[in-house]
């Protein structure tokens, strides 16, 4: 079973994103600060991390590089509602980000990239 962590600051975002992966069968914990998320990956050693951007206190870009450190097995989409431009998007894989969703997402979107993903 692949395991996902979700870390994210808004816990509707959180229920839905849960909800759907549960569904298709992956198993999910969710996380409300990349400070707990990293705290939690040693040891949860999640396949995929879904990771929101902008967050308070760390952002995801910190949360990113302090998986990076800790985790380095775990492929880590970013979840954003800013615009990502296709420049942009080389830089991020360059720097081991393996996809990004853009909010809102539809849930056969998120499915379909997280099934992309886990295959990479």
């Amino acid at each position: 079973m692949i395991k996902i962590m979700h870390i994210e600051d808004d816990l509707d975002t959180q229920r839905v994103v849960k909800d759907i992966l549960q569904t298709e069968g992956y198993k999910v914990t969710s996380y409300s600060s990349g400070e707990a998320g990293i705290r939690a990956i040693k040891n949860e050693k999640p396949d995929i991390v879904l990771l929101d951007i902008m967050m308070p206190k760390m952002s995801g870009w910190d949360a990113f590089e302090k998986i990076r450190k800790t985790y380095k097995k775990a492929k880590v989409v970013f979840l954003t509602v800013l615009e990502i431009s296709p420049e942009r998007l080389k830089v991020l894989k360059h720097a081991g980000i393996k996809d990004y969703i853009a909010k809102p997402f539809t849930a056969t979107e998120l499915v379909n990239r997280i099934k992309k993903v886990a295959k990479m």
